[in-house]
């Protein structure tokens, strides 16, 4: 016979001298058991307790986030999305450093969450948009041929294309 016992499938011999054997249930197949779940307090009922894409086993085993939390570290991305489509870090919320959250990089400002100066001009985006106000994803935002990182190594403005002056030959 078989009985159900506190998360744990107990199966006892009928009238033989078979020892009872016991083995764990896990009901939606994310792999923690019933129990486990119960300690951690996620639904054994759901591989997926939070809904963000990634299993509780996995955020428990694999990436250490919180399985009742879709966004772990509240930079405006789930950890599934983190993992699964931006290759970000789901307890860091702010992969690449540069002073914007993941979530602002990519919902925002549209710039790459993984590279602190998306463009390539020597200017961090976080400079770009809280300073500068230049487009963090144009390295010549005012198109006059310097980069954006240049003019304000030169002290010119990088969103008039009239400064620096030309000099024709």
């Amino acid at each position: 016979a078989l009985f159900l016992v506190g998360g744990s499938v107990i199966q006892y011999g009928c009238g033989s001298k078979e020892p009872a054997v016991q083995e764990a249930v896990d009901s939606d197949g994310d792999g923690l058991t019933d129990a486990e779940e119960a300690q951690l307090g996620t639904d054994a009922n759901s591989a997926d307790s939070d809904g963000d894409g990634l299993s509780d086993a996995d955020e428990i085993n694999v990436y250490e986030t919180d399985p009742l939390n879709p966004d772990t570290d509240g930079d405006g991305l789930s950890d599934g999305d983190e993992v699964n489509s931006y290759g970000t870090d789901p307890n860091n919320p702010d992969t690449d450093g540069d002073g914007l959250s993941d979530g602002d990089e990519v919902n925002k400002y549209n710039t790459d969450p993984n590279k602190a100066d998306s463009d390539g001009d020597g200017l961090s985006d976080y400079d770009e948009v809280m300073t500068y106000n230049t487009d963090p994803n144009k390295a010549d935002s005012d198109g006059d041929g310097f980069t954006d990182g240049q003019e304000i190594e030169m002290g010119t403005d990088p969103n008039d294309s009239s400064d620096p002056v030309y000099l024709s030959g």
